[in-house]
C-alpha cells in the first residue's frame, strides 16, 4: 500500500503499522527521533540534486537548509551571491555563470557529497 508517499506494508491494525515503523527505524539506527549521519548526507544529496537537476531555478532555501542539515559553514561572500540569485531560472543565466554557480555549490558541499558517494550527475 502506498500512503503519504511511502511504501507501507499491509497491516491489520495501526499498532502493527507502528511496530513496523519502529523496526525499520531501529534497524536504521534511528530510535527516539534521532537521525543518522547517513540520512543527513542523503538528504543533502537529494535536495541539491533536485535543485540542480530538475528544480528549474536556483533556490537559496535549499542551500540554507542543506547547510543546516550537514552542519557546515559557507563563506559570507558565497552566501551573499546565493541569496542575490534566489529564484533566478537556470535558463536565464549565461552558460558560464550557471557552470560557475553549480561548481561553487558542489565545492561548498564537497565533503558532504564525498561522504555520501551519490551519483550527482548534472545534466
Amino acid at each position: 500500500m502506498k500512503a503519504f508517499g511511502l511504501e507501507l506494508r499491509k497491516t491489520d491494525t495501526v499498532d502493527d503499522l507502528y511496530k513496523s515503523v519502529n523496526n525499520i527505524l531501529a534497524t536504521a539506527g534511528m530510535p527516539n527521533g534521532s537521525v543518522t549521519q547517513q540520512v543527513q548526507m542523503e538528504t543533502v544529496a537529494h535536495a541539491l540534486r533536485k535543485m540542480l537537476d530538475t528544480g528549474g531555478y536556483f533556490d537559496v532555501c535549499t542551500i540554507d537548509k542543506c547547510m543546516k542539515v550537514a552542519q557546515i559553514h559557507i563563506s559570507k561572500e558565497r552566501c551573499d551571491v546565493y541569496h542575490a540569485i534566489h529564484c533566478v531560472h537556470w535558463r536565464d543565466m549565461t552558460a558560464d555563470y550557471r557552470q560557475t554557480i553549480i561548481a561553487m555549490v558542489l565545492d561548498d558541499f564537497r565533503d558532504v557529497l564525498n561522504m555520501q558517494k551519490t551519483d550527482l550527475e548534472i545534466k
